[in-house]
């Protein structure tokens, strides 16, 4: 479901926003050897090393720039502003405040919700339609935050959010892998392409947790290059 939902938004995304590449980068955009491509996808993250915790989900957005070295080599760095990871069901911790405690202790969804802007340089092989990549990621956080919500017996939705950022390393590092497919007809040897990478996170993004915990995040997402 997921994935069709992506595949038959990109059409219109890719139209969208086609024109606005095209303006601001000129000729060079939409070269063979170079040009630039929009991307857009769900992503699943943990923390490695956490216990009692689920995998969150969220939504990732950013822009790549493919440089290709020979026919099948290319380099692909990426700039992802919007890198949500974290995990889900996340203990209640108590504040002090005797109202705030007593309808937040037994939470209906909780979430610590990790923001980063991403920084992956991938190096990508090409097998006809299909491509193989790996490569360094950088991620920088923005902020951190831990979420609750609470269904009282009236129907009320009550919601507390508590930022933690001060509580977590301000840089994450790890290694990338990627698997893609281009699915609609290429030009050029382009054209709408489904990717699934996986991030293993080699940082303790954790200020003093007594044992590393790190990101680990698998990404499905379309791109959508722009070539003349």
């Amino acid at each position: 479901m997921t994935l069709a939902l992506l595949s038959g938004m990109a059409p219109a995304l890719a139209r969208a926003q086609s024109s606005v590449v095209s303006q601001i980068a000129g000729g060079a955009a939409a070269t063979e050897r170079f040009h630039f491509s929009l991307t857009f996808g769900l992503d699943v993250s943990y923390l490695a090393g956490a216990t009692d915790v689920e995998r969150s989900g969220g939504f990732g957005v950013g822009i790549a720039a493919t440089i290709g070295l020979t026919d099948r080599l290319s380099i692909v760095p990426e700039l992802s502003p919007l890198s949500r990871k974290g995990v889900a069901t996340i203990p209640f911790v108590a504040t002090g405040d005797p109202a705030l405690d007593a309808s937040f202790a037994d939470p209906d969804a909780s979430a610590l919700a990790l923001s980063y802007v991403d920084v992956p340089v991938l190096v990508k092989y090409r097998l006809g339609r299909f491509h193989l990549g790996a490569g360094p990621y950088l991620g920088f956080l923005t902020s951190a935050s831990e979420r609750f919500r609470v269904e009282t017996g009236a129907g009320e939705v009550l919601r507390y959010r508590r930022d933690v950022t001060e509580g977590y390393a301000k840089t994450d590092y790890g290694l990338a892998f990627e698997a893609s497919w281009t699915i609609t007809k290429p030009r050029r040897g382009m054209g709408l392409i489904m990717h699934v990478r996986y991030e293993a996170g080699l940082a303790d993004v954790v200020r003093g947790s007594g044992g590393p915990l790190r990101n680990s995040v698998i990404r499905a997402y379309v791109s959508f290059p722009f070539v003349r």
